[in-house]
């Protein structure tokens, strides 16, 4: 008996020996990284906040930060307030896809044409599941049907997958471009397979067996209280319903969360998925380049020290989350705020939890290290819209379009330096990024899903803000001088337009704050083709002027402006 406890007692010693390093290097962390919290806190920047940590299968913290309610003084707690956790949802999309995978319902490389209803619209180009969970099926982005205001307006996945499809810019497999419409996609795959809502299949086959109790996808529900969304300002905000679900509806608490990293980080834990399913969520599945981690399935890959991590953040209107898993030290970290807040404040708490994990950036001294290509010019976001009148968003909502520049033999990003590290690969305020050429077309590779390609130099922001700001200058100058002639066509023609243009960024703005602008698309049509038409009869009323009728200047500044406006409403698909 003496002996089988002093045997005891020496295990009990080397144990916490060999975990003393473990644990001291998870307090560090966790010290830094609250403190890093609660100054947002204490700054007014943020009402409320989330933080769970793992580390070895053992959750090392879990806590709340200000406020979930602030007017009923309902305190965020760890384990009992469940946050919005946005695109982080869309790697349980990937966990069902396994799920099916594993058990041979799924092949991940068949076209899904395979499982969908017959009724289901006919691609412009065979998609399978692997491209979806990989981001590569070549969508373009659609606001319209991804959001609603009221929650009695959100449509089942089986409706709003047909109804708000997105055209396909490119063909799948080449380009790398974010899609919360591929990822619904992906989850309806799962509902045609299993005949089982997908918010079902996840509580019944994710959430239940890893006793995620305070975890759903339901719009109304009574698992878990919601934290309240915050304005930056402090007062209280209205969160949208997110009606493409599975991409982005979810809440979680940090608990739960953290239940959930340890399963993944854990591949001798077999519940849901075996070690061998779990592992494809996070090898390289694809990538832009090779020169780059690229993604796994939903999860982004990304490179510290030579050693990897998983991350994906979420962010909804008001709620703004980052998870992210340190395979070589077993930690995963999971981090939400119910308040904008800018992304180089919360990505700043997550890279100070990376340096102390992977320890700080470390320059990789390479030599005869180039850039092959002439980089200067404008870039947007491939996740936008091309083909729609939505595509205006890129010019209005900020990050959509970059610019790149040179300075004194300096590339800078948005008028930030850019530093090269590799062959055509910079380090920037992005992260690290990389200039790819694909046919024929430059292309910038990011550590994530989302890519941007290069525009013509027309294109930019400062031509497409002044054509709109030169037509509405030599119309009002056209009326004023049409009043001053007495004519009634340079009156009331310069004076429609205008009406039209007010009336067209009238429903434009309803329906960017509405989620639904191309539910007013052919409204905004035809007001675009009305300047058109009466533009048009300017230039042949100018053109059939007998020879003693004068014309003068503005007469050929406001048909200049009419062209140039067509261009443009042409160009934004407005007509």
């Amino acid at each position: 008996m003496l002996k089988v406890m002093k045997n005891l007692i020496i295990l009990l010693i080397v144990l916490y020996i060999s975990t003393m390093p473990a644990f001291a290097a998870g307090k560090e962390l966790i010290n830094e990284i609250s403190s890093m919290v609660n100054e947002l806190i204490e700054d007014g920047k943020v009402k409320g906040a989330v933080l769970s940590v793992t580390k070895s299968d053992k959750i090392i913290f879990c806590n709340g930060f200000g406020f979930a309610d602030e007017y009923n003084n309902i305190a965020a707690d760890g384990e009992t307030t469940a946050f919005r956790i946005g695109s982080v949802s869309k790697t349980f999309v990937a966990a069902a896809a396994q799920i099916l995978n594993q058990e041979g319902k799924l092949d991940m490389n068949t076209d899904i044409s395979a499982y969908l209803k017959p009724d289901f619209p006919k691609l412009t180009y065979p998609v399978t599941m692997h491209q979806l969970l990989t981001h590569t099926a070549g969508f373009e982005e659609l606001v319209t049907g991804i959001a609603v205001a009221n929650v009695s307006d959100t449509e089942p996945l089986s409706e709003s997958v047909r109804k708000y499809m997105p055209a396909q810019v490119y063909k799948p497999g080449e380009i790398s471009s974010y899609s919360n419409y591929g990822i619904a996609l992906a989850a309806y795959v799962i509902e045609s397979i299993t005949d089982v809502d997908f918010s079902k299949f996840c509580m019944e086959r994710i959430f239940m067996p890893l006793n995620m109790n305070d975890t759903t996808y339901e719009y109304m529900h009574d698992v878990a209280y919601v934290s309240k969304a915050y304005l930056p300002n402090g007062n209280e905000g209205i969160e949208p319903y997110i009606n493409l679900y599975p991409e982005g509806s979810a809440v979680s608490t940090a608990q739960d969360m953290a239940k959930y990293m340890m399963w993944l980080l854990n591949n001798q834990d077999n519940r849901v998925l075996s070690g061998e399913y779990k592992k494809e969520l996070f090898i390289k599945q694809f990538s832009m380049s090779e020169k780059l981690e690229g993604g796994g399935y939903v999860w982004n890959r990304k490179e510290r020290n030579n050693k990897i991590y998983y991350d994906k953040k979420g962010e909804t209107l008001h709620f703004y989350t980052r998870i992210a898993l340190y395979p070589e030290t077993d930690t995963g970290v999971f981090l939400s705020f119910n308040t904008y807040v800018p992304e180089n404040e919360i990505n700043a708490v997550m890279k100070k939890a990376t340096d102390l994990l992977y320890g700080k950036y470390e320059d990789k001294k390479t030599n005869n290290i180039k850039n092959e290509f002439d980089i200067r010019g404008i870039y947007v976001n491939n996740w936008s819209s091309f083909k729609t009148q939505e595509r205006i968003l890129s010019y209005i909502i900020p990050g959509k379009i970059i610019k790149i520049s040179e300075s004194k033999g300096v590339f800078l990003l948005n008028g930030e330096k850019m530093k090269l590290i590799g062959d055509n690969t910079y380090s920037s305020l992005i992260g690290t990024i990389q200039f790819i050429e694909k046919n024929d077309k430059l292309f910038i590779a990011t550590e994530s899903a989302v890519t941007y390609s290069q525009l013509p130099f027309w294109q930019n922001k400062t031509i497409q803000l002044f054509i709109p700001l030169l037509f509405v200058l030599l119309s009002v100058i056209y009326f004023i001088n049409g009043m001053r002639l007495k004519k009634a066509f340079n009156i009331y023609s310069p004076l429609t337009q205008l009406l039209a243009l007010v009336a067209l960024f009238i429903f434009l703005y309803r329906g960017i704050i509405n989620y639904s602008i191309l539910k007013y698309s052919a409204l905004i049509m035809v007001f675009g083709w009305l300047i058109v038409i009466l533009g048009v009869a300017g230039i042949m009323n100018t053109l059939l002027k007998k020879k003693n009728d004068k014309i003068d200047i503005i007469d050929y500044g406001w048909n200049f402006a009419n062209l140039m406006f067509a261009i443009w409403l042409f160009t934004f698909n407005i007509i």
